[in-house]
């Protein structure tokens, strides 16, 4: 897995590389190259490219003297701009810059955007370059708004610019700690960032402009990053040696059973779609839970799926009294997955509440079924309840609830969800653009798979059927909720390229999870 870390970690990391020896201008050299070598590779043999480099007077300014310093001696026409005087730059800075002040085809203009000439010169400039490189801030940017001549020249970079922009590290703009836009950032085709991803670069809104980030290796040893936080992207072959292998003599009693307590009065469909996705992602034998009314209707809605009808509420939903059946039904099962659909009716809640209770199976835990933890009001909670056995998987408005807050912003994600694993020591997905799969513990893994195509009814219960079918086959809660999520999200980037984005419902994922494991299973049974 590719690790991520907060961006304000980066001093803190450097500053230890510096005191155990590791020199602070070979660190430089080797980021300023790094992006220099993106932009030679992405230009090719286009040798009458024009160039503007636009600095800032720390460290990612420093990288930016670099990169145009390289990008001179390869005979690229570099304009080079820096928005900060020279007694203000660092030690390593004000070293890079001489060096390259003293290339005979350098062009260095001192920025004053309060001077009209200024202003035009550097605005003419971008306009005509055939790539910029954003080297006005690090990731030593956070909280506060930009304003000044910083927020002028980073309008000026996102109006004016057609070409490539390149941002050095993280763009200019942007909180590496969160993805924050701190008031305006510059809108990157690719950045190029050192020793591993920032935070800010994968949490949206960040995540919007950074466009296609690539990671370089500047000569800070991997252990540096140990220490800090547990952030992770997990990656295809992390996924498939995960899941579970089948010896060949296998059979469905062993390969997992799954009960979905799931479906109540117009909801039918979120109940049929959890247990045949949970079919689709290997569970060997699923049963559904759902109320005697629409036993009938998800009969013909499943095939391969048993159905166990119960006593039903007045809004035809699963009723309290059916608890003890229920749970004596759950000991023949390896797992369950509880709520898509099931209705807000009070009586349905308490069982589902009462069931988190006595059964202690791996459960995944979804949609309506989620107010079981944060309400509804009339149905009291009597204290702290073990969820430790619990992957629920909210979106952010089901998780606001769940945690007493109005709402949650994009960029507070990452700790609301720390926040919310902890409190409750279960396993939290938080659904959305880069589903977060967060650990009591603090291991947090970021996903890549998936797009805005998945935002269509549905899909919530596809996910819920692809974890309880993986939780079932015996593997853990935090494992099955990456891997789930990871699964369902590549289903949906495999598919949406022949149904188009918009056009893609959730039904549609069942055939995508098919070549999602197509793929899986050549990598882990060597096909």
């Amino acid at each position: 897995m590719e690790r991520i870390l907060k961006g304000s970690r980066i001093a803190e990391i450097d500053a230890r590389c510096i005191s155990d020896g590791i020199d602070s201008k070979m660190l430089m050299q080797n980021a300023g190259s790094s992006v220099a070598k993106a932009v030679k590779s992405d230009l090719g043999n286009k040798k009458n490219a024009k160039g503007v480099v636009v600095c800032g007077g720390g460290n990612n300014g420093g990288d930016g003297f670099v990169a145009a310093t390289d990008l001179i001696r390869e005979g690229i026409a570099v304009k080079v701009f820096y928005a900060a005087p020279f007694e203000k730059f660092g030690d390593d800075t004000a070293h890079y810059f001489t060096l390259l002040k003293e290339q005979k085809e350098s062009q260095l203009f001192h920025l004053n955007i309060d001077n009209s000439e200024s202003e035009q010169l550097f605005t003419q400039a971008v306009a005509e370059a055939s790539f910029v490189i954003d080297a006005i801030f690090g990731t030593g940017l956070h909280g506060k708004e930009i304003y000044g001549q910083a927020r002028k020249l980073i309008e000026i970079i996102n109006g004016a610019h057609q070409g490539k922009v390149y941002a050095v590290d993280i763009p200019s703009g942007i909180d590496s700690d969160n993805g924050k836009v701190l008031g305006t950032a510059v809108k990157a085709d690719m950045t190029v960032t050192f020793g591993c991803k920032k935070l800010g670069l994968v949490n949206f809104p960040g995540a919007a402009y950074a466009g296609r980030v690539k990671v370089a290796d500047i000569g800070i040893p991997a252990s540096y990053f140990e220490p800090y936080e547990q952030i992770f992207e997990p990656s295809m072959d992390w996924v498939a040696q995960k899941l579970p292998c089948r010896e060949a003599w296998t059979y469905k009693h062993r390969v997992g059973k799954l009960l979905v307590v799931a479906g109540s009065i117009g909801l039918t469909g979120a109940a049929a779609m959890t247990c045949t996705s949970a079919m689709r992602a290997g569970a060997g034998l699923v049963t559904l839970v759902c109320p005697w009314e629409l036993n009938s209707i998800l009969e013909q809605k499943l095939t391969e799926v048993m159905t166990y009808p119960v006593n039903q509420t007045e809004d035809v939903s699963i009723h309290y009294d059916s608890l003890d059946e229920i749970v004596a039904l759950s000991k023949d099962f390896d797992a369950l997955a509880v709520g898509p659909g099931v209705s807000k009716n009070s009586q349905t809640i308490r069982l589902i509440r009462e069931l988190l209770k006595r059964v202690k199976k791996p459960t995944v835990l979804d949609a309506d079924g989620l107010a079981a933890i944060y309400g509804p009001r009339e149905v009291q909670n009597d204290g702290q309840q073990d969820y430790s056995h619990v992957t629920i998987t909210p979106h952010t408005g089901e998780l606001a609830l769940i945690l007493g807050m109005d709402s949650i912003r994009l960029e507070d994600r990452y700790d609301i969800n720390r926040k919310a694993s902890q409190k409750y020591n279960l396993i939290s997905v938080l659904k959305g653009a880069r589903t977060l799969i967060t650990s009591p513990e603090g291991t947090t893994l970021v996903n890549h798979t998936g797009d805005w195509a998945l935002a269509t009814a549905g899909t919530g219960d596809i996910l819920t059927g692809i974890i309880g079918a993986l939780l079932c086959q015996g593997m853990g809660n935090f494992d099955s909720a990456a891997c789930g999520v990871y699964i369902q999200g590549m289903a949906s980037d495999m598919v949406s390229r022949h149904t188009s984005k918009t056009s893609m419902v959730a039904t549609d994922l069942l055939e995508g999870i098919k070549k999602v494991f197509l793929k899986i299973e050549k990598i882990k049974y060597k096909e």
